[in-house]
């Protein structure tokens, strides 16, 4: 069985974005910033703001929740198909 434990990619190559799909952690980052040394404060809704270290200004937020949150129903079906695709190829390599 194959399952899909995190997703991450790329938005207008501004913006990374990372989910966990078992901790239900959507992370957003600036990508100028990837190697920037920060620091995070947490917001009145508990998420939290990614800030650099140097500037102070907001690079990332990281939302706890997020499905649980902002999502409807379950995660899309687009996943399970991913995993029926990727199912396959890792039993060639397995083998």
């Amino acid at each position: 069985m194959v399952r899909t434990e995190t997703i991450e990619g790329l938005i207008d190559n501004r913006l990374r974005f990372h989910y966990d799909f078992a901790a239900d952690v959507l992370y957003l980052r600036l990508s100028a910033t990837l190697d920037d040394e920060t620091y995070a404060e947490e917001t009145a809704d508990s998420d939290l703001l990614i800030r650099s270290e140097k500037t102070g200004a907001p690079v990332g937020l990281t939302i706890i929740s997020w499905w649980k949150r902002f999502g409807r129903g379950e995660l899309p079906d687009s996943l399970a198909e991913l995993h029926q695709q990727i199912l396959p190829w890792a039993g060639k390599v397995a083998a």
